[in-house]
This record gives C-alpha cells, sequence and structure tokens, in this order.
C-alpha cells in the first residue's frame, strides 16, 4: 500500500507499531463481545491488501489467539497496545467478507471526530463455533 495524503496512520503508545490504512473507515464498532470489551477496543475494518503494517527494529508484536481460531489479536510487547486484529484465515464465503480489524483508539481522535461510532451487542448471541472454546462469560446459546 502507498502512503498518501489521506493515509491515516495508527500506533502504540511507545511507536514500536505502526499500522497505516488509506483512509478513515466507513464507521467504527465498538465491539461488546467477551474479549473486545475487556481490551476496550474500537474496531475499524479493512482489507488486509490495504494495510501496512511496520514495526521499528527489536520491536515484537505479541498474538492472542482464542475461540475458533479464525483470527489473531496484535499487540505491542513494549507497551501492552492491542493494534490491530488479524485473519488467521479467510472467513467461509457465507461468513462475510475478508477483513482486519484496526484499533481507531490508536489514532489520533481529532481524525476521528465524525466517524459513527456504532455498540456492537449482537455478537452476545453469536456462538463460536465450538462452545468448548467459548469464553465463561459468554451467554450465546448452544
Amino acid at each position: 500500500m502507498a502512503t498518501t495524503d489521506t493515509s491515516i496512520r495508527s500506533s502504540c503508545h511507545c511507536g514500536a507499531i505502526t499500522v497505516t490504512v488509506p483512509r478513515l473507515p466507513e464507521y467504527i464498532n465498538v465491539c461488546q463481545c467477551t474479549i473486545c470489551r475487556r481490551y476496550g477496543a474500537a474496531w475499524g475494518y479493512y482489507h488486509p491488501d490495504e494495510v501496512k503494517i511496520e514495526t521499528k527494529p527489536n520491536a515484537v508484536t505479541k498474538q492472542y489467539v482464542w475461540g475458533d481460531g479464525d483470527l489473531s489479536f496484535n499487540f505491542c510487547d513494549n507497551c501492552g497496545c492491542v493494534c490491530y486484529w488479524w485473519p488467521i484465515r479467510p472467513p467461509p464465503t457465507d461468513e462475510g467478507e475478508y477483513q482486519m480489524g484496526l484499533n481507531t483508539n490508536n489514532i489520533n481522535p481529532e481524525l476521528l471526530r465524525f466517524v459513527d461510532r456504532k455498540f456492537e451487542y449482537s455478537v452476545l448471541m453469536s456462538p463460536l463455533r465450538s462452545k468448548d472454546t467459548a469464553h465463561p462469560d459468554d451467554p450465546a446459546k448452544y
């Protein structure tokens, strides 16, 4: 992805991890699933091909994978900021488009001032494919 004047830059607190996307997100999703609400994340969605991820020398990006193992939550090993989630494999064609989630809380808030925020509660009742991997606080019916 080429950086342009309209590119949006996101970085962790210490600046070791930078994610650049080509535009503002269509909306920001303040997901209320068991992991996202604990992270306090607010996701903007992009196709992985649109995203440029850079790390400073010796910087480490750690991952947390849970549930169905479809995606990884990626965070800075130094400052602990959750930067993005990344698809481990494309979703089945009937389950939506191939996308990644950028934690917009790591973007200058002034840039996001006029982007709509949605609070997504429907995920609370969306079961994982395997109830054995569900979080104890998961209220979905299996």
